[in-house]
């Protein structure tokens, strides 16, 4: 600004000495005028570049903001939906073989290492102390399942790698371990095959020239993740092996448990209260006479009916496990009177009620909705 304002004063001397017949005060105060028009212009220039420069950060800020945001956004949500649907630090694995150590269970740790525009990169590591066997020609790591990089269609694995590997590494060297086509690649007896059936993708990798090579696969499952894992040699030796524990239906298996041990709990008490014989001739079926006995065996209720009397023809013999609720005076009771091959049954529908004199029972073939009754039997 001093600059520019001793151009104009000398500039404005230099005038005075060359023009003839001007005021020299006049010429002053039209150099003053034009000096301060020179300032108010060099003002409203840097108050210009001030207010871009602002913009400029500003901008700048937010984009640096977004670029944060979408980092953090793709570092919490899976791209493919056979990788982890809700990927969280670590998952609980149920061991079928574990090396040579005697455990039920162990944790696979999970860990964002990277997020690239494609997607992210994990690593996946078994959380468990060193032990014999941990290591593969006692260098590789076999608690270290790999890097992996999950895009939308693919997962693709680096095993060893000692800084993050960037996505053309993954692209361009990476073992495709996940994706929606077969596919089976042999590079000198070493082969890779992945396998699709239904929402499972099984990818396999082993030496076809030896049989005392080393092996190794994983299992994905759509909305799952990694459910099944297998390494070892040849013929399964120094085995690891795993399973992929479902909390939800562990929960509700858990929940079920105790639902089921509390009815039999008041199943026990309802029918402790009938311990006895009971009699009956009124049937409305096939055996209209018969013997009902509720008795205490090794500490379990026994509730049985003897057709006729003949403890070797009974219509039915169960416990109170097979006791489904206790409501009032009224027990209901699913009876699976014969098994099939394959683990299922067929059942009957029984209901016991207590009544001043005995018990009655209420019979149906196909559920508790429809039962009859089936007799009513006075206590001896």
């Amino acid at each position: 600004m001093k600059r520019n304002f001793c151009k104009l004063l000398a500039a404005a001397m230099a005038a005075t000495t060359l023009i003839s017949g001007c005021n020299s005060a006049q010429l002053e105060l039209d150099s003053k005028d034009e000096v301060a028009v020179e300032e108010s212009d060099f003002a409203d220039s840097e108050n210009e570049i001030d207010e871009e420069s602002a913009n400029e950060s500003e901008e700048s800020s937010e984009e640096k903001s977004d670029d944060d945001d979408s980092k953090e956004d793709s570092s919490t949500e899976a791209s493919n939906e056979y990788f982890y649907a809700d990927v969280q630090d670590e998952y609980v694995y149920a061991v079928d073989e574990f090396l040579y150590e005697d455990i039920t269970e162990v944790s696979v740790k999970v860990e964002l290492l990277e997020s690239y525009d494609g997607g992210n990169v994990y690593s996946l590591n078994i959380d468990y102390d060193d032990c014999p066997g941990r290591y593969y020609y006692e260098t590789t790591d076999r608690f270290y399942l790999g890097t992996i990089y999950v895009t939308a269609d693919r997962i693709y694995m680096i095993k060893d790698s000692e800084s993050v590997p960037s996505k053309e590494e993954f692209e361009d060297s990476g073992i495709e371990i996940c994706s929606a086509l077969d596919s089976e690649i042999d590079k000198n007896g070493e082969v890779v095959s992945i396998e699709n059936d239904g929402d499972v993708c099984t990818c396999s990798m082993y030496n076809s020239q030896t049989e005392s090579g080393f092996y190794e696969s994983f299992e994905w499952t759509k909305g799952k993740g990694l459910t099944h894992y297998r390494s070892g040699y040849g013929a399964e030796g120094d085995p690891i092996e795993l399973d992929l524990k479902d909390t939800d239906t562990e929960s509700a298996s858990e929940d079920e448990v105790e639902s089921a041990d509390q009815t039999e709990a008041v199943a026990k008490e309802f029918f402790e209260d009938l311990i006895g014989t009971y009699t009956y001739d009124n049937g409305s079926q096939v055996g209209k006479e018969g013997v009902v006995e509720i008795k205490n065996i090794d500490d379990r209720l026994v509730i049985a009916d003897y057709l006729g009397g003949n403890t070797s023809n009974y219509r039915y013999m169960f416990n109170t496990s097979e006791c489904v609720k206790v409501e009032g005076d009224m027990a209901y009771v699913e009876y699976a009177h014969s098994a099939r091959e394959d683990g299922t049954a067929d059942y009957w529908y029984y209901v016991f009620e207590k009544t001043e004199t005995g018990i009655n029972v209420y019979f149906s073939e196909d559920s508790f909705e429809d039962e009859e009754l089936l007799y009513n039997a006075n206590k001896d």
